[in-house]
């Protein structure tokens, strides 16, 4: 990715531009792009191309712990949802060392409020806590796939292995936004990682490939999605061909 910055001179106040020279997506935005109006695209398109210098991350903290603890793998499953109630209690406690209009407060708190659903869905998580081996992949944080020149973030928070962590078959993606996905958003987050994975030569299983979306208490696989290579195909070439004109 090129970046240059544009300065501008505004009354008695420098300002500097931040602009995204090659056309590069998030993950979020990309699925966000995919179910947009025609104007609403612009939009998205927009924030990518003119990112704002303040990013909030307000569910970061309980993803993190999440991913953490979930790699530590437990026979007994009950072990991880002590351990999420007792780090929200500890979100909790901290956020009353900040402004509530900070980010240090919504930070922790929304984290807590976070590792609270995690733990309402015990019972969902079940199956794949006992069925197989997961890694926490937070740590390739630039992975990214490239389709008709745009760069699209290729993140899974998750590795999904069997045979004791030897053979990877899947991944799993955690969606802590409050807004229902739309069923073309959850496809189009999955149908991108999964290209990811298979561009590496990972054969994954429809079925060992998770969104959970936290907050809806809902887990979809990709076994259950419609096949979104034309749709994803036809809005890599908008992108490329509108990326000049924004």
């Amino acid at each position: 990715m090129k970046e240059i910055e544009i300065t501008v001179e505004d009354q008695d106040e420098l300002k500097e531009q931040k602009v995204v020279r090659d056309p590069r997506l998030s993950l979020k935005q990309f699925s966000q792009y995919m179910t947009a109006t025609e104007r609403g695209k612009s939009g998205v398109l927009r924030k990518c191309k003119y990112p704002g210098t303040y990013i909030p991350r307000f569910y970061e903290m309980a993803r993190k712990f999440v991913c953490e603890t979930f790699s530590a793998n437990f026979e007994d499953h009950d072990l991880y949802f002590e351990e999420f109630k007792r780090q929200a209690a500890i979100f909790r406690e901290e956020a009353k060392d900040y402004p509530e209009n900070k980010d240090g407060f919504k930070n922790r708190a929304s984290s807590a409020r976070g590792l609270d659903e995690i733990c309402s869905m015990a019972e969902l998580l079940s199956p794949i806590l006992g069925g197989y081996v997961l890694e926490s992949n937070l740590s390739k944080r630039r992975d990214t796939i490239t389709r008709n020149s745009v760069k699209i973030g290729a993140v899974a928070d998750m590795i999904v292995s069997e045979n004791g962590g030897a053979t990877q078959v899947g991944f799993l993606k955690f969606n802590f936004t409050t807004q229902l996905l739309s069923k073309k958003e959850i496809g189009t987050m999955l149908h991108v990682l999964k290209e990811f994975f298979e561009k590496k030569d990972v054969n994954v299983d429809p079925k060992s490939c998770f969104l959970i979306d936290v907050f809806a208490a809902r887990i979809y696989t990709l076994s259950g999605i419609v096949d979104m290579e034309q749709d994803f195909e036809k809005a890599t070439l908008e992108i490329s061909k509108n990326w000049d004109l924004i």
